[in-house]
């Protein structure tokens, strides 16, 4: 079930990068504007059809679990390196960060 939704969001991902990004010398009016919104309608149906498979709550919990990470990761390699604002904090925010971090990871991924 997954299979189908991944190859639709794949081919629009792949059209896009053909059109954009390969031949972005060769723009032609009148078929890259449909192109495009082919590959987005694409995006677009795959995208709601795994989504709709999956429960708000795990989803949800993915959501949270990807903010934290990105805070965690935030926290642990670059707040260490501002150090006019943050004289004295460098091992706080380690700390705080590879807690965030784990905990973020966990949610991800479980």
């Amino acid at each position: 079930m997954e299979l189908i939704p991944a190859l639709m969001i794949g081919l629009g991902l792949f059209i896009i990068y053909i059109l954009v990004i390969k031949n972005s010398d060769k723009f032609d009016d009148l078929r890259v504007p449909k192109n495009i919104i082919l590959a987005l309608i694409l995006i677009g149906i795959g995208s709601y059809v795994i989504f709709s498979a999956i429960p708000s709550a795990v989803l949800m919990k993915k959501l949270i679990g990807l903010v934290l990470t990105l805070l965690g990761f935030f926290l642990v390699f670059k707040f260490p390196f501002t150090n006019e604002y943050n004289r004295g904090f460098e091992a706080t925010g380690i700390f705080f960060g590879v807690v965030i971090l784990i905990v973020g990871l966990i949610m991800l991924i479980f």
